[in-house]
């Protein structure tokens, strides 16, 4: 992923002055600049459609939008499985059916002492999963303040294993990554500031069933990924990932761009 922007993008990857925080914030202008209209912190409860084609939306108030177009970033299955009910049955128990992946558990932290290469340090072992520290300041110092510098301790872990524990056996699972000793080589000192496990993700963040991905096999492959524009309900489009809405702000913003694409596109076609 690390490669992507410079392969795609001849000049280069660029990160905004003010964080990766100020794209949204410049798009959100924009929209409202174009009359573009805004109800944050209102939940979508169901896609209505009639006669196969998008009616509008139903809120979790009880209120119901009348629109004859959707595009929808909450995550594509639980679009198809939890919003829309003209979603086919045989459809319906397939996507059902997909093996899913965890998005693991993360701890944020503040390290002292002198950031130590590399920027990615992971731990190997012979018979449990991967576990990765993530150090930014060892590519920007500036990132150091007064001795602090922020890293990321991830551990992944298996769907299933993750759902077993519940978000108890997760946290404990998270406590016992960062009582190991292989990442605090040369840290002085650490303070946790903030942790999330996959139930936190879930709930957070609208994953379905607590998940990142569904699990990359050769067959999703060949399938190819949900397709923007929505075969079962006429007016509806898809934006964002499969189990995610958008797992990084570049993802979720250039899914939504084909999705704008296909609608503005049948739009020309009426």
């Amino acid at each position: 992923m690390a490669f992507v922007t410079s392969l795609i993008h001849h000049p280069g990857c660029f990160y905004p002055v003010d964080g990766i925080g100020a794209i949204p914030q410049a798009l959100t202008q924009a929209a409202s600049d174009a009359g573009v209209q805004f109800r944050f912190g209102t939940k979508v409860r169901k896609i209505r459609g009639e006669g196969g084609a998008v009616r509008g939306v139903e809120t979790d108030a009880g209120e119901f939008i009348a629109a004859d177009s959707v595009i929808s970033n909450h995550n594509g299955l639980g679009t198809y499985l939890d919003l829309v009910d003209a979603t086919p049955a045989s459809v319906r128990r397939r996507l059902s059916k997909l093996p899913l992946q965890s998005p693991g558990v993360c701890a944020y932290l503040a390290l002292k002492g002198k950031p130590r290469p590399p920027y990615l340090r992971f731990l190997l072992t012979e018979k449990e999963r991967c576990r990765l520290l993530i150090a930014p300041a060892v590519l920007d110092p500036t990132l150091c303040r007064d001795g602090w510098s922020p890293a990321r301790l991830l551990g992944p872990l298996d769907y299933s294993q993750a759902e077993g524990m519940g978000e108890q056996g997760q946290r404990d699972y998270l406590d016992q990554l960062l009582q190991e000793a292989w990442w605090r080589e040369d840290v002085e000192a650490f303070r946790v500031l903030a942790t999330r496990v996959p139930a936190q993700w879930g709930a957070e963040f609208n994953l379905y069933r607590n998940s990142m991905n569904p699990v990359m096999t050769a067959r999703l492959m060949r399938a190819g990924r949900l397709t923007h524009r929505s075969p079962f309900l006429r007016g509806l489009y898809l934006a964002g990932g499969s189990t995610h809405p958008g797992q990084w702000v570049s993802f979720c913003a250039i899914s939504g761009i084909p999705a704008a694409n296909c609608l503005i596109e049948d739009r020309g076609k009426c």
